[in-house]
């Protein structure tokens, strides 16, 4: 059995390391073999040395760009072992740059959000193939909801939007573009605001300030990295205060800047991603936050689907167009849209369990995490077909 190598790293509360292990059982039904390489250890090289002694490696699969660029006497690593990469990236390319572009050609670039990939297409523009994929419902236990209250939980980091945006006074100019920008996307008004939004919001905004951005240089990068974080710490604290007077466990780090002194929500500080996932078992929702995308879901809505449990999320064209039956269970950040939802979660639990166990029944064949990971295979293979020079077509040179 060939081997898929992936390479594992200390992501925060091991989460994207749990996301991967769900793609295994599909992999093994393609003849894959997936086998871990931990870059945090200080011989994992040796052991690299040893697995191809003795295993063929199909490809080499990376998260978050992690391993990418790893160089060895000045040529990229896997580039010189013959090696293709997939790298599922997690991020919006501004924040990284160096996992989006300058990467050898057998790299492929796989975002999970498709939002990222059109802007990876339209701005970025990397000679590597490029393609997104949706994370899908995986296979979880489904467990009865325990008697008494409902359960419900939301996993998440906090951020103070105010440290932030304090941060920008150091550079006037920007920080005027940026309150802009901010003024046009109106989110509190409009309900949302999207990624793809920000670099034909920031554009305009920049002309007005005689200040002409070009794709992808450094101050477009810097500026959208400003909107999309902003905006994420506004949505994650809006959701926080609007929770405080529910029964709800909050996991997760850098929530200082709300005011729990009177809250009937628990939070429980930073968890392992292992926790999390065990504390869907029986939990009656999960509330989750889309990363400012409309054209995909995070994979916290896809496994709450997956436990049987109803994903209380804000919502997109795409949960529109492909969970249509969970619209009474989404809200935008209009004021006491979220409230509206949970006091119809806590009402009546048993009908919010009872539709999330039929949306699990019928999307688990038709949007399962199992196609993700066949499409990984199936798209590592394409690539592989597109690099080689064949002798019925030898006029194709790679």
């Amino acid at each position: 059995m060939d081997v898929v190598l992936s390479l594992t790293w200390n992501s925060a509360y091991q989460s994207v390391r749990g996301l991967v292990r769900h793609f295994t059982a599909s992999w093994a039904a393609c003849g894959l073999e997936m086998v871990e390489l931990d870059l945090a250890t200080p011989h994992w090289l040796g052991q690299l040395q040893e697995l191809m002694k003795t295993r063929r490696i199909r490809f080499v699969f990376c998260t978050s760009g992690v391993g990418t660029n790893i160089e060895m006497d000045g040529v990229n690593l896997w580039e010189r072992l013959s090696l293709p990469v997939f790298s599922l990236l997690l991020d919006h390319p501004a924040y990284l740059a160096k996992h989006h572009r300058a990467l050898p050609a057998s790299t492929v670039l796989g975002y999970m959000f498709e939002d990222h990939a059109q802007f990876q297409a339209a701005s970025v523009q990397a000679e590597n193939t490029v393609m997104s994929l949706h994370y899908g419902v995986p296979d979880l236990p489904v467990a009865a909801s325990p008697a008494g209250r409902p359960r419900v939980i939301f996993a998440k980091t906090g951020n103070a939007p105010e440290v932030l945006e304090a941060s920008w006074r150091e550079a006037p100019r920007l920080e005027r573009i940026l309150h802009d920008a901010l003024d046009e996307l109106a989110l509190t008004a409009r309900g949302n605001a999207h990624a793809g939004e920000f670099p034909q919001v920031l554009a305009r905004v920049c002309a007005a300030h005689h200040l002409y951005l070009q794709p992808f240089n450094q101050l477009q990068r810097f500026l959208l990295v400003q909107l999309d974080d902003y905006i994420r710490r506004l949505k994650s604290t809006a959701m926080a205060r609007a929770l405080l007077r529910f029964d709800v466990d909050v996991f997760g780090q850098a929530w200082e800047h709300v005011d729990t002194s009177n809250a009937r929500a628990r939070f429980h500080g930073p968890v392992d991603y292992a926790t999390v996932e065990g504390q869907f078992s029986g939990a009656t929702a999960s509330l989750t936050m889309n990363p400012n995308i409309d054209l995909s879901a995070h994979d916290r809505f896809f496994t709450a689907i997956g436990a049987g449990v109803m994903p209380v999320s804000d919502n997109n064209a795409y949960t529109a167009r492909h969970f249509p039956e969970l619209a009474d269970y989404t809200f935008d950040f209009r004021p006491g849209r979220l409230e509206r939802v949970l006091e119809r979660v806590f009402a009546r639990p048993e009908a919010a369990r009872e539709l999330a166990g039929a949306c699990r029944a019928r999307a688990r064949g038709l949007h399962g995490v199992e196609h993700a990971a066949t499409v990984i295979a199936e798209t590592m293979q394409a690539a592989a077909l597109a690099a080689t020079t064949r002798d019925v077509q030898n006029f194709f040179v790679p």
